[in-house]
């Protein structure tokens, strides 16, 4: 018995380093009034139509550390808080600070975070105007098939088709111009198979190459580069004709 608990005993001393060398401890600011002092935070790692649950905490100061993977940072997050409308998508990095809007989450001011900025020139520019394109096709597509117009809905869907790839086009041109970002980071990831192949990924800034995204594309390309040197002759020569 004496020889197990010396065993887990050094077991523990063992991995308790390794714990500490793969976490870090990330501190963040959310200035909140005194009205939500108390109230529940989540915040949440966002991915395209999913969300997993990673810190909550109570709003009763303004300083927090997390306790966070050391290749997890930075990374798009959401923060919801109890009984106030709306919520803040950000990147989570070093140092953030967050005031909070009282009537609407998304209206909370964030500084001392790159990413975040970079992310905000992304959905101005991009990201927004593409969607309310979307949603004007999709409301003409809506329309043509109530009057069953062929020739208006075969247009509208058209519409709707040209405009996500010009979606694809302006992420990969931003992707080119901020090859230092994690915004470029995050976004090949949740359009890698639009990009997959192309080379974009070999140009990001290897400065990232310790961040979980860059290992998970990184790994992607190779098995994409094996399938292809291991791919019969003939299905390449189909390919090239496609």
């Amino acid at each position: 018995m004496r020889s197990v608990c010396k065993y887990s005993t050094l077991l523990l001393i063992f991995l308790f380093p390794l714990t500490s060398a793969f976490s870090q401890k990330v501190q963040i600011q959310i200035v909140s009034p005194r009205e939500l002092k108390g109230r529940k935070a989540i915040l949440l790692t966002r991915e395209k139509g999913f969300a997993a649950l990673v810190h909550s905490i109570k709003l009763n100061s303004d300083v927090f550390n997390l306790e966070i993977d050391r290749d997890l940072v930075p990374d798009l997050y959401q923060l919801h808080v109890s009984q106030i409308k709306g919520s803040l998508l950000f990147f989570l990095e070093p140092g953030i600070k967050i005031t909070l809007d009282t009537t609407d989450l998304s209206h909370s001011k964030v500084v001392n975070s790159k990413s975040t900025q970079e992310w905000k020139q992304f959905e101005q520019d991009i990201q927004q105007p593409s969607d309310r394109r979307m949603e004007q096709y999709a409301a003409g597509e809506k329309r043509a098939r109530k009057t069953k117009n062929a020739d208006s809905l075969n247009y509208w869907v058209d519409k709707q088709s040209f405009e996500k790839e010009d979606l694809v086009r302006q992420s990969g041109e931003f992707i080119a111009e901020n090859l230092d970002s994690y915004v470029s980071l995050y976004l090949l990831k949740i359009n890698w198979y639009a990009f997959q192949g192309k080379g974009i990924f070999e140009q990001l800034n290897s400065r990232m190459a310790g961040h979980k995204t860059y290992t998970f594309l990184k790994e992607r390309n190779k098995k994409l580069a094996k399938a292809e040197t291991t791919e019969p002759q003939h299905l390449k020569a189909a390919n090239k004709v496609k």
